[in-house]
Formats: C-alpha cells, sequence, structure tokens
C-alpha cells in the first residue's frame, strides 16, 4: 500500500476501519465492474482512492483549472447523492458519466462511493475536445487517451451503482459498525475473487470451473449447470458440476420456453420445486428443484446460471445473481477477445486493409473497395460481390473485377443454387481446387484462366449478408487453404463495414426511434434532459432566454378509470398532437412521464410564450374523439406551468423545478389554466 493511500485513510472519519479488509475488497469489487471507485466525505474529500484511476482524469487533473472542475462534479453529485438517499448520476464537463452511491454510518458520518468516469458513445469525447481546444494535452497524447476510453453501453454502465449500492455499501457499514459475520464476510470475498479472472486465466471453462467450487463451498450446492445460447436460440449447458452433472448435461430450454420469457421479461432469479413444473420443463425425477439465475448483458440474456437440489436463501441468491451478471460481462470480453484473435490470425495485413475500408460510407464504393481489396490479400485477378436478399431469398451481384458487370447485373442466385448459393444456404467458406471435377462445377470456363475458386461468407454473428467469391490466382496456381483462412478473416471485418454502411443509411431514422416516446411519437425524457443541459449552456454562453412549460392533463385519472388504459393512451397520443401542431419547429415538446409533458422554447421569454401556452391550452379543450374509446361529448383540459431561464432559475434543476410549482399553482387555481412562475394573474 502506498503512503499517500495510508494517509488520506489514517486522517479520515474512517481510521477505526480494518483497513486491510476494505483494500481487497475495494481492488475485488473495482476489477469485477472494470471501473474506477473512489470514497469520498459529505464535503467531497478523497478518503480511500481509486485503484485504477481513469487516463482522461490523470492527465486533465495535472491541470489546476481542470483539477478545480472535477471537484466541484464530485461536490454536486456526492451532495445530491446523500440529499436524496439515493444514486445520483452525473454528466459532468467532461461528458463523462460518474455516479455517487450515498453510504451513510451514523448520524455524524456520511460518505459516497463514487465512481465512473464512463462515456456512453465516444462522440462524447470528442465533442469534449471540440469544445476545449485550449485543454493543451497535445495530439499524441489524446490519441491514446482516446484508445484507453470506457465505452460502456448505457444499460450496463446504470447497472453498475446498482451492484455497489448492494453489496459494496453494506460491506463498508458492517466494517465500520464492526459487526460484520466472518461468514458473509468470507462469502463475499471468495466470490468477487471467483469472478474476477486474472489476466493469466483466460480460459472459459476453467472460471466456470472456479466458480462452482466456490459455490459449493460457501454454500453446500449439489450440482451446477451454465447454460449459453446457441445459433438456434436454445440454452445448453456449456458446463455441467455436482453429482447430477450427467443428467442436466443433457438439458437444454428453448429461447420460447415460458420460463425464459418470463425470466428474460422480469430478469430475476426465479425458483421452481415442484415435481410437476420441474417435468413440465424436461427435468426428471432425480432434480427436486431448481434455481434460475439469469446471466444478462445490456438487453440480452446470454446464459443461465442453474443451481439444482440446494435450498439457497433469498440473500444469497440475490448476492450470486448480481455477480453472475457481471460474470457475464467478463465471459462475453474473453469471448470478443479471442474471436478477434482467431480472425486476425496475427497477419497485420489485415489491420491495414481494414484502416482502408473503414472510412468509406458509399455503399456502391463500398462494394467496390472491398471486393478490390479481397482480391489483393491472395493475389488474384477476379471475383464478384454478392449480397443476401432475405425477402427473396437471392444473391445479386453489387460488384465484379476482371468480369463484365453489365452481364451480371440481372443474375439472381437463389439459396442452394450453384457454389454462392449452397455457401449462404451452409453458412461455411468453399475452397475448389478444380470446379470441372466438382458435381456443381461448370464445363464451359473458357474465360477462367484456372479451375481453383474460393467462396467466402459475409455474415454477422449467424445472419448472412452476401458472398465473395475470388478466382484465378495471378500466378496461375491453385488457392491454399491459407488463402481460404486469410479471406474469412477478413470477411469478417467487412461484414461489419457492410453492416455498418447499412445503419448509416438510417441513422436518422435509428435516432429518431432512440429519442421518441413510442406511445405519442413526442421525444422521451432522456432526450429531454439532454436537450435542457445543451439550452441551458447555449443561455449561458450567448446570454439568450428560454422559456419551459410544465404540462399535466387534468383529471387523467378519473378518464383512464372510466374508459381504461386504451383509452387513456389515445388521451396521450391527442394532448401531444395538439402540443406539436401549435409550437414552432424549434421547439422541444417530450413527455415527461405518465401524463405530463414538457416544451423547451428556445430564444422565448416568458410573457410571449402565453400566446403560445393559451393556444395548447384551447386546442386541448377543442379537441374531440371521434371514433374512439372516448364518447365525443367528453371534454379534456390542460393545466400548464410557465418559467424562464435565467430569470427565474439559474441552474438546470430549478428551472424544472420553478414551472412544476407554476403548474401546480395552476392546478390549484381550478384547472384548465396557465400560471407563469411568480407573477399573480393567471390566465
Amino acid at each position: 500500500m502506498s503512503y499517500e493511500k495510508e494517509n488520506t485513510w489514517n486522517t479520515s472519519p474512517l481510521n477505526c476501519i480494518d483497513i486491510t479488509a476494505w483494500e481487497q475488497f475495494h481492488s475485488n469489487i473495482s476489477n469485477l465492474l472494470d471501473i474506477s471507485i473512489a470514497v469520498y466525505d459529505a464535503k467531497g474529500f478523497e478518503v480511500y482512492p481509486s485503484n485504477r484511476e481513469d487516463s482522461l482524469y490523470a492527465a486533465l487533473k495535472e491541470n489546476a483549472k481542470y483539477r478545480e472542475l472535477y471537484q466541484k462534479a464530485y461536490v454536486k453529485v456526492i451532495t445530491r447523492a446523500l440529499e436524496r438517499g439515493e444514486t445520483y448520476i452525473y454528466r459532468c464537463f467532461t461528458n463523462q458519466y460518474i455516479f455517487a452511491v450515498p453510504v451513510t454510518l451514523d448520524n455524524n458520518i456520511s460518505l459516497a462511493i463514487v465512481g465512473g468516469h464512463a462515456y456512453l458513445d465516444k462522440s462524447d469525447y470528442r465533442k469534449f475536445l471540440d469544445e476545449n481546444e485550449e485543454v493543451g494535452l497535445g495530439i499524441p497524447r489524446l490519441h491514446d487517451i482516446e484508445a484507453d476510453l470506457k465505452i460502456l453501453p448505457s444499460r450496463a454502465f446504470f447497472a453498475k451503482p446498482n451492484t455497489i449500492r448492494n453489496i459494496a455499501v453494506p460491506f463498508l457499514r458492517n466494517l465500520y459498525q464492526k459487526g460484520y459475520y466472518e461468514r458473509e464476510y468470507f462469502q463475499l470475498k471468495t466470490l468477487l475473487q471467483a469472478t474476477t479472472p486474472l489476466d493469466t486465466k483466460k480460459d472459459k471453462r476453467e472460471i466456470y470451473k472456479n466458480l462452482f467450487n466456490t459455490l459449493a463451498v460457501l454454500f453446500d450446492i449439489d450440482s451446477v449447470a451454465i447454460m449459453e445460447k446457441d445459433e438456434q436460440g436454445i440454452y445448453r449447458p456449456y458446463v455441467a458440476f455436482g453429482r447430477k452433472s450427467d443428467t442436466i448435461s443433457k438439458w437444454t430450454l428453448p429461447e420460447s420456453a415460458e420460463i425464459v420469457k418470463m425470466i428474460k421479461e422480469i430478469r430475476k432469479p426465479a425458483r421452481y420445486d415442484g415435481s410437476f413444473d420441474l417435468k413440465k420443463i424436461g427435468l426428471g425425477n432425480e432434480i427436486t428443484s431448481l434455481h434460475i439465475l439469469p446471466m444478462s448483458i445490456c438487453d440480452d440474456v446470454s446464459g443461465l446460471l442453474c443451481i439444482f437440489n440446494t435450498d439457497v436463501s433469498k440473500k444469497n441468491i440475490n448476492l450470486i445473481s448480481l455477480l453472475a451478471n457481471q460474470l457475464s460481462m467478463v465471459i462475453e470480453g474473453i469471448r470478443r477477445e479471442e474471436i478477434i484473435k482467431k480472425r486476425v490470425s496475427g497477419l497485420d495485413t489485415l489491420g491495414e486493409i481494414y484502416r482502408d475500408i473503414a472510412p468509406v460510407l458509399n455503399q456502391e464504393e463500398l462494394y467496390d473497395t472491398i471486393l478490390e481489396r479481397s482480391i489483393e490479400l491472395v493475389g488474384a485477378e477476379k471475383g464478384s460481390l454478392m449480397t443476401f436478399n432475405e425477402k427473396s431469398d437471392t444473391l445479386s451481384v453489387k460488384a465484379a473485377r476482371g468480369i463484365n458487370k453489365s452481364i451480371l447485373e440481372g443474375l439472381k442466385i437463389r439459396v442452394g443454387e450453384g457454389i454462392s448459393g449452397m455457401v449462404v444456404e451452409k453458412g461455411n467458406p468453399v475452397i475448389v481446387k478444380d470446379i470441372e471435377s466438382e458435381p456443381f462445377g461448370r464445363k464451359n470456363r473458357s474465360r477462367y484462366k484456372t479451375g481453383s475458386f474460393v467462396s467466402i461468407p459475409l455474415k454477422v454473428d449467424s445472419r448472412m449478408i452476401g458472398v465473395i467469391n475470388i478466382s484465378d490466382k495471378i500466378g496461375g496456381e491453385v488457392f491454399s487453404e491459407e488463402d481460404m483462412h486469410l479471406l474469412f478473416s477478413f470477411s469478417y471485418y467487412a461484414s461489419v463495414v457492410l453492416e455498418r454502411g447499412t445503419y448509416y443509411r438510417m441513422t436518422k431514422e435509428l435516432k429518431t426511434i432512440a429519442v421518441t416516446d413510442s406511445l405519442t411519437g413526442v421525444v422521451n425524457r432522456r432526450y429531454f434532459q439532454e436537450r435542457l443541459l445543451e439550452e441551458v449552456e447555449r443561455s449561458r454562453r450567448y446570454n439568450e432566454p428560454f422559456t419551459l412549460f410544465m404540462i399535466d392533463i387534468d383529471d387523467f385519472k378519473v378518464l383512464n378509470d372510466r374508459y381504461g388504459h386504451l383509452a387513456g393512451d389515445e388521451v396521450l397520443r391527442k394532448v401531444a398532437h395538439v402540443i406539436r401542431d401549435v409550437v414552432r419547429s424549434i421547439d422541444v415538446v417530450a413527455r415527461f412521464g405518465g401524463e405530463e409533458f414538457t416544451v423547451i422554447l428556445p430564444n422565448t421569454r416568458k410573457k410571449a410564450s402565453i400566446v403560445t401556452a393559451e393556444r395548447i391550452r384551447t386546442g386541448v379543450e377543442l379537441a374531440r374523439f371521434m371514433n374512439g374509446r372516448i364518447p365525443p361529448e367528453e371534454s379534456l383540459t390542460v393545466s400548464i406551468g410557465i418559467a424562464e431561464f435565467p430569470t427565474d432559475a439559474s441552474v438546470i434543476e430549478d428551472i424544472i423545478d420553478k414551472a412544476d410549482k407554476a403548474l401546480y399553482m395552476a392546478k390549484a387555481k381550478g384547472k384548465n389554466r396557465i400560471r407563469e412562475y411568480s407573477v399573480n394573474a393567471y390566465y
């Protein structure tokens, strides 16, 4: 332990804690979650540092200005977490997300576990650099930092504070109170170590075996199976351990099974101990009980941890479940690393070719570039690239070299037809030494110099994208197994880039889906919060005001109870439609939650916005439901609260609060009204 770490700890309110126990735990939980975490006091001073410092933070804190900005961000996130008594997540000045999990030790001491320093999108890092040109780190160092950035899917990031809250907080409290039980301490420490593989131990089967041995010792587990989903959507035991390993190793569960659907929906462990229920899912009399724990990665349940013939307490099941999810991320990282190593096969040439094709976005140019690089890779003269249409179940030529493309443009090959069709059907590469000697070979091949031929599938996971066909080695020799493996490795990159090209064309639509509330068609709360933050920054930078509406549907619960939830959905859609029809194209309409909507009106003062608010109010009042679940004579009204930034509020949270208070005043005055914050009159 360094002097600095020991010194900060010993001068803190925590000097009576078993530092060795916390140090081991801190290291294990940080490695398991693969993020930096540190302990701070209520004033924002670090009392126990992180053991894995973020590279951007390490670079910026050398500068006094950025060190102060980090300190302010920590104070803010810690203060909010302690005030609310719950985890607080915040996007700091670098656009990285950090979180604070509150820890109350006694009436006098409150702490926070702060962690994160993660980006949800690499573009946020570049945006930070664009807005801070004076960062002064130099291009080489910035490139190194970018290569080391922590980029996490949002679901994976937001799950980490929950693990901290459920595991680290109780552990720290027990250490402080000196009331932790030796068995619980030993269980937690050992499980963390079992699910945090060392760099030297990358074999998945060994990790699973180590986990079973740990579970068997800690919880007296009888038998365990770890199920992984195959390409057909069936969960099969990857490994099985224990007394019933022979029986459970033959058991499978289709993704369509009710038990799997339920677990994927609730994302929580399930228990089965009735013989009827167990037989229903294919387990015989030897199995008397079953705990199923999902191993989730983002939105996908990639595996199932199944515990058989063992009575495990709910507390211990929840603990094992939390760690199972983290372990699944470790395993996924190992799997991806293995795939990359296998594909690349240590050939730098592939990396160079990938860098050539990666910047190409035009789809037609991309087809030609991929084919050209494939041909060059194995020293050939001719080839074609064909894409697969799932609807028509056919292949069509998109690029050709050494063959007149106009001859091939109208050609459609069905799945199973010829070599290309067979490659699509089977999903495997094919190498032919002499095509005329093959049963499917053509005799009339005068336009080809040799009979050797390679056909490689283009696919992402199990989904087919197309086929690359290569013929005629420049030297006249036949294609080798090495050629086929090299092309197959390249096809992985080519498939990813082609897929990216498809998504690039769909970017606007995908972005719209990601930020839109599916029921009403207006933007969702998350996107609203991002836009509100941008508007606050723009207002401060250019000294321009903006106005915020908070809109609530009056007596929505009465309508919902009277006519049903589907009718309630109609009401929400109707109100959203009225608001969108009234506001300007630059205004942001969002569903804030439940029956509440909000509108951001850029560069607009409160007084000027009242005209728009009144149009919304009257538009809703005049709206009628025709041919729906709600009678046409049923009236609908809204109440609206208005606040202006920065006149009524100087920070983002306060502008929402002030508009909300104005809305409450409108409700209190009889509903179907508009109320400005801090103005006595209402409309």
